[in-house]
């Protein structure tokens, strides 16, 4: 027991300052550019699009629905993602130092509510897709399940099972490891090598399987039976020439849940697209810490830190993806824009009449005279 704790205590040391002295010189170099230009574009299009989202997603038409409600949630969790990326951004891109701080606290902080907000927007996602699936499987039930009020408390329960499973990162197993280094600013304490270890061979491959794995997997298989479902149903239909007697209202109301379809569906692309290769990567690198450190350590820092602004971009480009695959979203979007438009062009139009007449005002005084 000893001896192996002696031996863990080596490795430990070794890691450390290996990587505090070999490796800082590449997150000077090679990483300051990715954190630098490439979240610079991540924020660029993230902060306004989920803005944008969260008021598209709030007009009446969209958030009456289950779906509308659940993309409300997904653009607040994503948007808090992306403010703990600023932290990251300022640290690592622009060197600045949150010293001054209880650097063990801030790290735990923004550790736990990065994590907790991966999770829940990969849940999040997964809850869409089921709704999706229940309104196409079972549409005489789905008028009583797939509500916004049932949606809402689904998330709720996904949240405090999320917190819990994250709460070992806000006690004093976890905190400042090695500040300024991309990848390992943050960490688990050398006070408890049981944790330590456990946080960096096990714990790491926990959290790929419930952000990423089991999400994609689900998701997948859902997409799959929905579309097989509905091609059979169509087909059924057509067959019945049961299309035709629908009535506007029945027809309007299909025509929503086909779009809630629609985005549901772009959605779950860019989730794996933009995970599933970083989840993927990081099970098959190096798992042995000793190795890592001492072969391969610089690129691995590098392809960490450019998968991790990858991954970034799932929560900045939902917007865009909504927009360019829903004609619905689409719509509600651009009559926001009319709505602020027809607020602003008002204004203005009165301010120039206003003038105009006072200059007319000034020019009758003047001929008078």
């Amino acid at each position: 027991m000893n001896t192996t704790m002696a031996s863990n205590t080596t490795t430990a040391s070794t890691l450390t300052t290996t990587i505090d002295y070999s490796l800082l010189l590449v997150n000077r170099v090679a990483t300051i550019r990715i954190y630098q230009i490439g979240y610079t574009f991540t924020f660029l299009l993230g902060f306004p699009g989920n803005i944008a989202s969260l008021i598209t997603f709030s007009r009446p038409t969209l958030r009456k629905v289950s779906t509308g409600c659940l993309f409300i949630v997904l653009a607040i969790s994503d948007t808090l993602y992306l403010l703990m990326c600023v932290i990251d951004y300022l640290e690592f891109g622009f060197k600045v130092s949150y010293q001054r701080l209880s650097y063990d606290d801030f790290c735990r902080f923004r550790t736990f509510v990065m994590c907790v907000s991966q999770i829940a927007s990969a849940w999040i996602l997964v809850i869409v897709s089921l709704d999706r699936w229940i309104r196409t499987r079972f549409p005489f039930k789905s008028g009583s399940l797939c509500t916004p009020k049932n949606a809402l408390l689904t998330v709720g329960v996904m949240l405090v099972v999320d917190m819990l499973f994250n709460a070992p990162l806000l006690t004093p197993l976890f905190g400042g490891f090695i500040p300024g280094l991309a990848i390992a600013a943050c960490g688990p304490s050398f006070n408890n090598l049981t944790y330590f270890f456990f946080y960096y061979l096990q714990w790491s491959i926990i959290q790929i399987f419930t952000t990423c794995i089991i999400p994609a997997t689900i998701m997948s298989i859902l997409i799959i039976d929905i579309s097989i479902s509905t091609h059979l149903r169509r087909k059924a239909m057509a067959r019945q020439n049961q299309a035709w007697d629908l009535d506007k209202s029945a027809q309007r109301k299909n025509m929503l849940q086909r779009q809630m379809f629609i985005l549901m569906f772009g959605s779950v692309c860019i989730f794996l697209i933009t995970s599933l290769p970083v989840g993927l990567y990081k099970i098959v690198s190096p798992r042995n810490a000793a190795i890592y450190v001492l072969t391969d350590a610089l690129d691995i820092l590098i392809m960490w830190t450019g998968f991790g602004w990858s991954q970034s971009l799932l929560y900045a480009v939902s917007f865009y993806v909504h927009c360019l695959s829903s004609n619905l979203f689409r719509k509600e979007f651009m009559a926001i824009m009319r709505t602020v438009s027809n607020r602003i062009h008002p204004r203005t139009e009165v301010i120039e009449i206003t003038q105009r007449e006072r200059r007319t005002n000034i020019a009758t005084i003047s001929r008078k005279q």
